[in-house]
């Protein structure tokens, strides 16, 4: 009885998708009877966009963003950087949208078009998965009827499969609108009206893919030659990047259970209540110091004042501690200020605000920031790996188009972004080093409340933002009063524990594989994933 009752929770954990829905649709993937891919491939996207920043609020106190207001309790193991096994799993990708993408991909029969979006949604996944554990099962997961124990692939060759596979997805994209015979063959039909990405817009795919494709080429610039790289991206270096931001919205409404998500959490509820979030994660000393420095107009447009505020200059924490303020332009005061987060408008009270920047109740849900593309031209420019010629654009180009994409998703004025453009240096002639420092801090900025996992992903590649360098009174480090595990900030995620208690030869094959004790005071600090080989900066 007690095989029998492992065995089920095995399938259970293994084999079956959540019950996602999209927005009022709920279909049963495992239902042969009704399930189509027309049917699933728009929950696979709208689950997808939702799950597009993974552990926003950790990885925001992690990189410099965010700090813990005063009044809150929690955050404890993240200010610690206490990262145990049953600290986040990421893992729920397997049983969800994973499971679901595969459905689609195996039963879309000749047609290449939806197998082709699902290696689009699956590089997404599986590149987070191998970012935050290294070796995780690829080649044998979500197939249950194959085995309920996958083995753990290496993660530079999960890494290449999914690179190899982005690139078949650019050429279907492209002859899908290209071919002679695109709008004949069936192998190229497509269902527009399920796609709440781009609508059916091919050449978009082409783009998204191609530069998903770029970010996991650009993640192996440590453990990779420049000529290993240019040759796997020369084979679409010449089939476009994204110059728009790519936006997921199944049809989000001001109702209840129907609004963007991230909106729900951040901003308000449907019902116009301004959400806990809002107030709870606050700036953090290190941002501030970082953008006042240079009079960074994005400073006052993320950021609002309350009128409890000093004079109403902004306010900030060092990341684990609960008081201990700092007031523009850093001057302590002892009271504990609070204040609200916003992306938005320059000095608009959030209060009164129904939308913020690229964020509201029925705007979609970034899936690719456009000034994230041009970062990554950028630096593959900078490095060689992209030929200028061939991409049209050069170095200094490419940075600043994606300075400026960062300031018009943050709304700041005419004349401000004028003024700050103004500031901002050619970057051409400046060394190797120095340009991608300079790139990787913009783009540092730029993923702000976005994307704080890409950022945690560019520190561990590329040590930059530095975490100490702008003082001991203005560390992205941890200042937690209660102890920290290590003054470092971690580097991998231990794997799950449920995943250890039901495949646990294969989890343990590949804890052994890094070499490193399986204890929260070592293995987060000293595992890593193949690409990361930047020094640890204490």
């Amino acid at each position: 009885m007690k095989k029998l009752i492992v065995l089920l929770l095995i399938v259970a954990a293994t084999g079956f998708s959540g019950c996602e829905k999209w927005l009022d649709v709920n279909k049963n993937p495992n239902d042969a009877t009704r399930a189509t891919p027309d049917l699933i491939l728009p929950g696979v996207l709208k689950v997808w966009a939702e799950d597009m920043d993974p552990l926003k609020t950790t990885f925001g106190a992690w990189m410099g963003y965010w700090a813990h207001a005063g009044g809150w309790s929690g955050w404890y193991t993240t200010k610690k950087y206490e990262i145990t096994s049953s600290f986040m799993s990421l893992y729920g990708y397997y049983t969800g949208p994973l499971t679901d993408s595969r459905f689609v991909r195996v039963n879309s029969g000749d047609n290449v078009v939806y197998p082709a979006i699902t290696d689009v949604v699956d590089a997404w996944y599986y590149s987070h998965l191998v970012d935050a554990y290294g070796d995780v099962p690829y080649t044998e997961a979500c197939q249950p009827d194959l085995t309920l124990t996958p083995k753990y692939d290496d993660d530079k060759k999960i890494y290449l499969d999914l690179i190899a596979r982005l690139t078949n997805a650019v050429n279907v994209f492209y002859n899908k609108v290209n071919a002679p015979d695109a709008s004949t063959n069936a192998i190229y039909a497509f269902k527009n009206s399920v796609d709440i990405v781009f609508g059916g817009n091919f050449d978009n795919w082409r783009k998204l893919a191609n530069t998903l494709k770029l970010r996991l080429v650009m993640r192996m610039t440590e453990d990779t030659t420049v000529a290993a790289l240019k040759s796997l991206m020369d084979n679409t270096a010449d089939k476009g990047f994204l110059t728009s931001d790519a936006l997921i919205n199944p049809g989000y409404t001001v109702s209840s259970g129907k609004t963007n998500p991230v909106w729900n959490t951040f901003g308000k509820s449907y019902s116009n209540v301004i959400q806990s979030a809002n107030t709870q994660y606050t700036l953090n000393r290190y941002m501030h110091q970082k953008l006042a420095l240079t009079a960074d107009p994005r400073l006052t447009a993320l950021w609002f004042a309350p009128a409890s505020a000093p004079s109403g200059n902004l306010v900030s924490i060092k990341f684990g501690t609960d008081g201990d303020l700092v007031v523009q332009p850093n001057t302590t005061v002892a009271a504990n200020y609070h204040w609200v987060l916003i992306c938005s408008d320059a000095g608009v009270d959030p209060a009164t605000k129904t939308k913020t920047g690229t964020l509201g109740a029925v705007e979609g849900t970034v899936a690719f920031l456009k000034s994230e593309s041009y970062f990554l031209q950028a630096e593959a420019l900078a490095r060689g790996i992209l030929d200028p010629a061939v991409v049209g654009t050069n170095v200094n180009t490419a940075f600043r188009n994606g300075i400026t994409a960062s300031l018009d998703a943050c709304k700041v004025p005419a004349a401000d972004k004028a003024t700050y453009l103004g500031t901002v240096a050619d970057i051409t002639g400046d060394p190797l080093a120095t340009k991608i420092r300079k790139i990787i801090e913009e783009k540092w900025i730029a993923n702000y409340f976005l994307n704080h996992f890409e950022s945690w992903c560019d520190y561990r590649r590329t040590g930059y933002p530095d975490p100490v360098g702008l003082g001991p009174d203005y560390e992205m480090l941890s200042y937690y009063p209660g102890g920290i595990i290590r003054r470092q900030i971690p580097r991998l995620f231990p794997y799950p524990q449920g995943d250890y208690d039901l495949n646990k030869a294969n989890t343990q094959a590949a804890i052994t594989k890094q070499g490193v004790p399986f204890t929260t005071n070592a293995y987060p600090f000293d595992a890593r994933v193949f690409w990361d080989k930047a020094p640890v900066v204490k």
